[in-house]
Order: C-alpha cells, then structure tokens, then sequence
C-alpha cells in the first residue's frame, strides 16, 4: 500500500468536501464491500483520490455522469467491469464488484469465471456482448464491426456508448488501483 487511508479528523477542508461526495455517492450505490476502514476512514482507490482532489473531481464526476440515468441493466455493467477488472488483475476492483454482481444475481461460478478472465457460457447474449466489447478494448484492438453492430443491436446507441465509457472508466480506476497499490479490505476472503 502506497497511500493508506485518510482518518476523517486529518483530512484538510479540500479533502473534506472530496469525502464527503465519495461517501454520499457510495451511499446512493449501496455498496455490498467494505470501503471503510475500522476508523472510518476511506479504502480502496478513495485515500490516492483525497491527496490529489484536483484530480478526482473529474473523475467523480465522469463516474457520476456515467452511472446516473444507466441504460445498461446492472448485470451487462458487473460483467463489463469484472472483465476489465480480471484483465488488469486489480484486487480491490474484484473484490468490490465480485460482491456487487453476486448482489445483482450473478452466479458464483460466473462470477469466479469472469474474475479468472474467462468468458463464461452461463452469461446472457447481452452478458456475452458486454464481455466481448471490454475484453477487445482491453487488448488495444479496434472494435471491430461485426462486434459493434452487436452492441448497438442489444443495447442501442446510446448503451453502447455507455458500454465503451464504463470499459473506459474501470480500466482507469484498474490502473490507479496498481500503481498505487491498494490492498484489499481486512474483511475480504
């Protein structure tokens, strides 16, 4: 861990007003994983969010702005997410929403497929679609047309767009997780 957590009593007023929009946004997701410690203070890719604010408020932002008002039904994002998040092998981005797409009835063994970067054959064809679009962003490739055409078939235009912008966004939040080393919470299995 590069950045441990940040007790409330020493945030500065900027890291302030920053916990307290990440709190009010993980409070309106009802998150299943921990992302508070046993003092209160912020986990997971949130304490290298608090010291550099400057650079998380867009980032919020662009989170906020991707998941209010979703197209895409919670199971299509979990599955995108998790996809994205086994081809980066970032811990705390598993954890969190291996628990978030068990919540939204995604099987065990599909969840433990998808963390292990399969492509499991229990998914639903727009599960699969959602799963093809991220692991072809994943491995820097165009999409191609045929995939394209499939995406913006099983969830229109604008889901399709808001697939390649959560792909966009996990990879993001995947590549903070490791460079800043953020070690899974100390209730995880």
């Amino acid at each position: 861990m590069r950045m441990p957590a940040i007790e409330p009593s020493a945030l500065s007023d900027e890291q302030r007003v920053l916990d307290e929009q990440v709190r009010r946004m993980l409070d309106g997701l009802r998150t299943p994983f921990t992302s508070t410690d046993e003092n209160g203070a912020l986990i997971g890719p949130f304490p290298v969010m608090l010291r550099f604010p400057e650079l998380a408020r867009p980032l919020l932002e662009w989170f906020t702005t991707v998941t209010n008002g979703s197209v895409l039904a919670t199971r299509v994002r979990e599955v995108a997410i998790l996809t994205i998040g086994s081809r980066y092998g970032a811990a705390y981005e598993l954890h969190s929403h291996s628990r978030v797409a068990l919540a939204v009835g995604l099987s065990k063994s599909v969840v433990a497929g998808l963390v292990a970067g399969q492509r499991p054959s229990a998914l639903t064809s727009e599960e699969l679609v959602a799963h093809d679009v991220a692991a072809c962003l994943y491995s820097g490739a165009p999409l191609p047309g045929a995939l394209y055409r499939c995406a913006v078939e099983s969830f229109g235009e604008q889901g399709t767009a808001e697939l390649v912008f959560l792909i966009a966004q996990y990879s993001s939040i995947s590549v903070i997780l490791n460079a800043f080393d953020v070690p899974l919470p100390t209730d995880a299995e």
